[in-house]
């Protein structure tokens, strides 16, 4: 839930801090007062795309922060997790906007991306406006509902599905890009080997490149190396010698020993820097006599480091990313070379995913055919409560073009009235209708949802009477479970409410902003009259507000 808002500097809101709390929030005021700013302010929280626009006139930028409770979710926490964020009671969700459009987003003081944001707050809350109502209508968004709704996510069924789907995928491109080369296959096979023969030229080697470069390390540095090694070795074989001399400590030793077993540690460790510098007087004889400074290999080793380089650039390519580019050559070649083979091995291949991939759709088809009807006789009983008994909802499904969710096209068909035919909902049904319909997957949803924040900005615009009563309970129902924060210019929503929060314009000097309170009683019953009757408040309003309050808190 939302428990705290600071906006600053964001069109009329100039300064404002709101607190919230449970329950259902009704956010009242004239037209253009600033209460839909707020919810604007708040959906820059949940990922909206930032504008200049927005920010206050003669300022650089604007900056709004909420604190937020967030709900108990595993895969919330491991997105969390993913970012370095760490679980805490509170999570303060800070954003600024620049002159730019661009802008600065931060969790706890975490800086994440506009994409983590939305991820993330999309498991918090979710805004429902008149122009998001209009998603329930497009196919696409339909069909999520359906198989959100029966589970089908969950299910083996679907994952393989998924499987066969990408796995086809994958052959049918490969294909498009054989018939592709196909088109070019001379001039694309010419290409082909001239690179793979100027890689292959070389002969490259596993690792060959760390071993020159290593070598011709040694080599760069032979004087340094040969000096420290001549400088050992003179030492080694002084008049007197570090070794000789462990000798005749170690002789002394032998005598003190006999007497003084405390010394018998000694011996041993003396003796064995005694074997070690004898035989790293061994080691380094040798190696003086054998290395020696080799200018043509020293060449030869920086010549193929250069042509190595000249590749790696030319290819883009590490030295590995060469060796892998040069067998992915050959392997286009092969295919090239080999194109009506590879094209009967990868139809064949198609084929069988193919029906692999039908498969496993018509079992996505028939397990939705087989429950759909627990969606739409839930939806039925809601819109019947939302008054619309006479309502007839169907579900459609027919068998479609693959994508990956199946091949099934699912349509929601709606009749408003008795005796009139089903159609699809965008068809024929009327803003409020959609108000309703979306109002009733909202309810419906809600036991699905992970999300503590619903905010309903004017879905209810269009309605009055016996279904905005009808609306205003359903939002209600919903705020038992669920923080709700709602637009409304229903008197029965401001009546129902557990807080009334009322928003003004205020102007100071040439400047005009935003302010918003908290209504206690009496201010309730004057701004419910105001809402019933106008900006001429009436007596008979009065009483009406009062009796609206009466009965809500019944």
């Amino acid at each position: 839930m939302l428990l705290r808002l600071s906006v600053q500097n964001f069109a009329v809101l100039e300064n404002i801090e709101l607190d919230f709390s449970r329950g259902m929030t009704v956010f009242t005021g004239e037209s253009g007062a600033g209460k839909s700013k707020i919810i604007e302010a708040i959906s820059y929280l949940e990922g909206r795309r930032a504008s200049a626009d927005d920010i206050r006139y003669g300022n650089s930028g604007a900056v709004i922060e909420g604190v937020f409770d967030f709900p108990v979710n595993d895969k919330l926490s491991s997105m969390l997790n993913s970012l370095g964020i760490e679980e805490d009671e509170l999570y303060i969700v800070r954003r600024e906007v620049m002159a730019s459009s661009k802008s600065l987003i931060k969790i706890n003081n975490q800086m994440v991306t506009l994409n983590n944001l939305k991820q993330i707050m999309a498991l918090v809350l979710s805004i429902h406006s008149q122009s998001s109502q209009a998603e329930v209508l497009q196919k696409n968004e339909q069909i999520e509902y359906l198989d959100r709704y029966i589970g089908l996510g969950k299910e083996n069924i679907f994952t393989e599905y998924q499987q066969h789907y990408e796995a086809y995928q994958s052959v049918k491109e490969r294909i498009e890009e054989l018939e592709y080369k196909d088109r070019n296959r001379l001039t694309q096979l010419e290409l082909l080997k001239m690179q793979h023969a100027e890689i292959s030229a070389l002969e490259l080697k596993e690792d060959e490149e760390e071993e020159l470069e290593h070598e011709l390390e040694f080599l760069s540095n032979y004087e340094n190396i040969h000096e420290a090694l001549s400088q050992i070795k003179s030492l080694l074989v002084s008049e007197y010698p570090p070794q000789g001399m462990l000798y005749d400590i170690n002789q002394s030793l032998d005598t003190v020993t006999k007497f003084d077993e405390s010394y018998t540690s000694y011996k041993d460790t003396l003796m064995d820097a005694y074997y070690l510098l004898t035989e790293l007087n061994s080691h380094v004889s040798n190696d003086l006599s054998s290395i020696d400074y080799d200018a043509e290999r020293l060449n030869a080793i920086q010549s193929r480091l250069n042509q190595f380089n000249q590749l790696k650039r030319k290819f883009t390519k590490t030295y590995s990313g060469l060796l892998q580019f040069e067998q992915e050559l050959q392997e286009d070649i092969d295919d090239l070379e080999n194109i009506s083979q590879s094209f009967t091995r990868l139809e064949e291949e198609q084929k069988e995913l193919y029906e692999k991939m039908e498969q496993s759709a018509m079992k996505l088809h028939t397990y939705r055919n087989e429950r759909k009807h627990f969606l739409e006789s839930k939806l039925r009983r809601e819109l019947s409560e939302l008054e619309m008994p006479n309502v007839q909802f169907e579900i459609s499904l027919k068998e479609s073009h693959f994508n990956p969710l199946g091949f099934t096209d699912v349509e929601f068909l709606i009749a408003t009235n008795k005796g009139e035919p089903l159609k699809p909902m965008k068809q024929i049904a009327s803003g409020g209708e959609v108000s309703r319909v979306s109002l009733a997957l909202r309810t419906i949803f809600s036991e699905f949802d992970s999300d503590s924040l619903i905010i309903f900005d004017e879905i209810d615009t269009g309605v009055s009477g016996q279904v905005a009563a009808r609306m205003v309970e359903k939002m209600k129902l919903l705020s038992k479970q669920r923080q709700v924060l709602a637009i409304s210019h229903l008197p029965q929503a401001a009546a129902t409410a557990d807080h009334l929060l009322h928003v003004e314009k205020d102007t100071e000097g040439e400047r005009t902003h935003s302010t918003a309170a908290y209504l206690n009683y009496e201010d309730k019953i004057e701004e419910i009259a105001r809402m019933i009757s106008g900006s001429k408040i009436t007596e008979a309003a009065r009483l009406n507000a009062a009796e609206l309050l009466k009965s809500s808190e019944g």
